[in-house]
C-alpha cells in the first residue's frame, strides 16, 4: 500500500464522514495511526506531510471525488484546509 493511496483512503473515510476539513495536526496524528492501524504501515509524520504536500500540488485526487482542496484562513495558527466534492 503506498502512502498516496492510504492518504486517498483517509480522505474518503473523512468525506463519508461529512468531515470535509483537514488540519496539518490531523495529518501528523490521525493519518499516521489510519495508517498504522488499517494498513499496517508506520511512516513519519513528515513524510505524511510530504505526501500531502505533493498530492495537492499535483492535484492527484480527482479519481475520489474531490474536486479541489483549498487552503482556508481559521483563528489557528494551524494549516486548515477544506475539502471540495463534486
Amino acid at each position: 500500500m503506498t502512502i498516496s493511496k492510504i492518504i486517498k483512503r483517509w480522505l474518503r473515510s473523512r468525506i463519508t464522514q461529512q468531515n470535509l476539513y483537514v488540519k496539518s495536526s490531523d495529518i501528523e496524528t490521525d493519518l499516521v495511526w489510519y495508517g498504522k492501524e488499517y494498513w499496517g504501515v508506520m511512516h513519519t509524520p513528515s513524510t505524511y506531510s510530504r505526501s500531502w504536500r505533493k498530492l495537492r500540488e499535483e492535484k492527484d485526487y480527482e479519481d475520489i471525488d474531490i474536486r479541489n482542496i483549498i487552503p482556508i484562513k481559521t483563528p489557528s495558527k494551524q494549516q486548515t484546509w477544506m475539502i471540495e466534492t463534486y
